[in-house]
């Protein structure tokens, strides 16, 4: 067994107390969560598309960042691959799905924001075949391509009292990650500027800009737009979308000044007392943070996801009404899911176009008469 370096005590309690509560915490609700976005009255929604995207992403954060904890950022490494896939792997595939999850909220203020201020281009946006598949598929390519250096330069050395020690014995080993190596090349420095306008300062940017004019909206009472059948609805989805953005900002704020103003390497850096260690460790639970609270916002503001949360966990075990801003009927499906109380009556309609003996087979839903006073009334 090789040794291990000592680590102080902010160390220690952000990253083998704090951090695995959140992470477990983050776990449970994200995937929760995108149980019941998957569920037949909610998947059917295009905005529900960017919200499933958006819990995945927030999944898979708290699922990368075990490696984080485990190895206290880096600080200990009980085997040259552990301390391999650190160097690699332990950050870059953070970031790929934190910047995933910030260009989907980005795309979601997008949509919201020409809803409100251009209504009628927004539709025939929409209305374009897979818009959201195109653009994660687009976005989850850029997010990967942004940090494929990172994973590639990154390097592990052993630090052993003796020499020769290839096995590390007697020593323990070090990872370096492609944000630690210090880069004296211009393209490298310019690469490093490329690379913190695309994951922070320019989606930050739009969001705020975006999220102003959803503000200004609201304020001015542009949420009637023609096209939305349902205001209350619209303006529910609008107060998430400005809730998510707030957290993101305000979540992420104490990393982005550890990353602009602080971050250099310490020789020190796990077992020294370093103000700018504190900020990092902060930094990086309010960063976890902001994944765990999309839940909260989403339970909190849209009354059909927190219908069906209750119905999945059992605090509600009356039927599901439809989602109250999504039109269309109800098919063969929503009935079968509603269970018993509804039925598929065929009805036989004469056609109104003149022609004698033209029918038509309707199906229709109604109440089963059996139990009809023990379910909710349908939409009308």
């Amino acid at each position: 067994m090789n040794d291990t370096l000592e680590v102080d005590v902010v160390h220690m309690v952000t990253y083998r107390r704090v951090l695995p509560f959140l992470v477990t915490l983050g776990l449970v609700t994200n995937l929760v969560a995108l149980v019941v976005l998957c569920r037949p009255s909610l998947r059917h929604t295009k905005v529900n598309g960017y919200l499933i995207v958006l819990t995945v992403c927030d999944l898979l954060v708290c699922i990368f960042y075990i490696p984080v904890i485990t190895t206290i950022t880096g600080c200990v490494h009980y085997s040259y691959i552990d301390a391999l896939y650190f160097a690699h792997f332990g950050w870059t595939l953070v970031g790929v799905f934190q910047t995933t999850g910030i260009y989907t909220i980005l795309w979601l203020s997008l949509d919201r924001f020409m809803a409100v201020w251009m209504y009628d281009l927004y539709p025939r946006i929409q209305q374009k075949p897979h818009v959201i598949r195109n653009r994660m598929i687009i976005t989850g390519i850029c997010c990967v391509t942004i940090f494929v250096l990172y994973m590639i330069d990154a390097t592990v050395v052993c630090v052993s009292k003796v020499d020769q020690d290839h096995e590390c014995q007697h020593g323990h080993w070090i990872s370096i990650s492609g944000f630690q190596l210090s880069y004296s090349e211009q393209w490298h420095r310019v690469f490093r500027i490329i690379f913190s306008l695309c994951i922070r300062w320019i989606p930050s940017t739009l969001l705020l800009g975006f999220n102003a004019g959803l503000v200004v909206g609201v304020a001015r009472g542009r949420l009637s737009f023609p096209s939305a059948s349902h205001p209350n609805a619209e303006r529910n989805l609008v107060t998430i979308t400005i809730c998510i953005t707030f957290s993101y900002i305000f979540f992420s704020l104490p990393i982005v000044v550890y990353i602009t103003a602080f971050a250099s390497k310490l020789e020190d850096r796990c077992s020294g007392l370093h103000a700018k260690e504190i900020l990092r460790a902060v930094g990086n639970c309010f960063q976890l943070l902001e994944h765990i609270v999309h839940v909260f916002f989403m339970a909190g503001l849209n009354s059909a996801f927190r219908k069906e949360l209750k119905v999945f966990l059992r605090l509600d075990q009356s039927t599901v009404e439809k989602e109250n801003y999504v039109g269309g009927t109800i098919g063969e499906e929503e009935v079968s899911r509603r269970g018993k109380g509804y039925q598929l009556t065929p009805r036989l309609e004469r056609s109104t176009n003149g022609t004698a003996g033209n029918l038509r087979l309707d199906h229709s839903v109604t109440p089963n008469p059996s139990i009809r006073n023990t379910m909710l009334e349908l939409d009308p």
